[in-house]
């Protein structure tokens, strides 16, 4: 049996369960927001590893019968109101390690591991295995130097830009904010950059953006994303409400490379963005293990929810 581990209103996850079941499966799901309010954990260490059930709102799932699992980012634990912060703390813990360390001993075939998802979201180690791997990526710099940080970007025929290395939102004065590409000069630059690691980059003059979803059995599909207005053209996140997307055709050899950057990463599955440029050469800027996808498959009409249900169901347990 295939396990859905996704929050109860992931489109995506959603999308895999509809693929599978049109395949005859009928997966198991467990949001991890149930637990333990509304699930409950029972398993014993055997000769043949932990085995046990977990029991849902909808299902009893049995852990030997689980086969394969899609993963998608877990989300809180629901816990009895009136602990203390330092109960909470504690028990937040437990359950992460107790409840993920049996999961994650299961002999199943994990879309992706949680262990590998986490470590290939480190944006500055996936930079360097683009380049690794053959891709091309902008001219970039990792510094709290101001001197450092003025010379590359005084450097840029095209200018430069700023991008967040992991938190794209912050939360300031009872607001969520987010931080988008933005460009910057060297008057911008002073001794504030030396608080944290500041991602400078050469910014493309692109003809248009694309957001490209590739499996590690081969499958790469993905749109072309167009903005008229000159900030989303920057950073499209800002205009999402203002584009227009195609179905692209994926050069080859940008699809061959995804797919043994995903090998590289041990992931089995990410949502890759490039900016493509007005010469055709596809700019890497960074590969999502938990990007979202449904609209892109919504927008082009694209079977990326198929290309998942293929490696839950198919080769062997990883």
């Amino acid at each position: 049996m295939i396990l859905i581990l996704a929050g109860e209103d992931s489109s995506e996850a959603q999308h895999v369960a509809r693929a599978l079941v049109g395949r005859g499966e009928d997966p198991w799901w467990f949001d991890t927001a149930w637990f333990p309010s509304q699930a409950r954990l029972t398993a014993e260490l055997t000769p043949r590893g932990w085995t046990g059930t977990i029991t849902t709102p909808h299902a009893v799932i049995d852990l030997e019968g689980i086969t394969a699992i899609y993963y998608r980012q877990s989300q809180p634990f629901s816990f009895p109101a009136g602990l203390s912060e330092p109960e909470r703390r504690f028990v937040t813990v437990e359950t992460r390690f107790g409840l993920g360390g049996v999961l994650m001993s299961l002999p199943a075939r994990w879309v992706s591991h949680p262990s590998h998802t986490a470590d290939a979201e480190y944006r500055i180690n996936q930079m360097a295995a683009a380049v690794a791997v053959g891709f091309a990526v902008p001219p970039s710099i990792l510094t709290t130097e101001t001197h450092q940080a003025k010379r590359f970007v005084e450097a840029q025929r095209n200018g430069a830009v700023y991008k967040t290395i992991m938190h794209k939102i912050v939360s300031e004065e009872g607001r969520v904010k987010l931080i988008h590409t933005t460009p910057v000069d060297s008057r911008m630059i002073d001794q504030r950059i030396s608080v944290a690691p500041h991602l400078l980059q050469h910014n493309i003059d692109k003809a248009f953006d694309a957001r490209v979803v590739a499996t590690g059995q081969g499958a790469c599909m993905g749109v072309a994303i167009h903005a008229d207005d000159v900030t989303a053209r920057q950073d499209w996140t800002t205009g999402c409400g203002n584009l227009t997307y195609e179905s692209v055709t994926i050069p080859d050899q940008i699809a061959r490379r995804c797919r043994v950057l995903l090998a590289r990463l041990r992931i089995e599955v990410g949502a890759f963005d490039f900016s493509v440029d007005s010469d055709g050469i596809w700019w890497f800027l960074e590969v999502n293990p938990g990007g979202a996808w449904a609209w892109v498959a919504e927008e082009a009409r694209i079977p990326i929810a198929d290309a998942i249900a293929d490696l839950l169901t198919e080769g062997d347990a990883r």
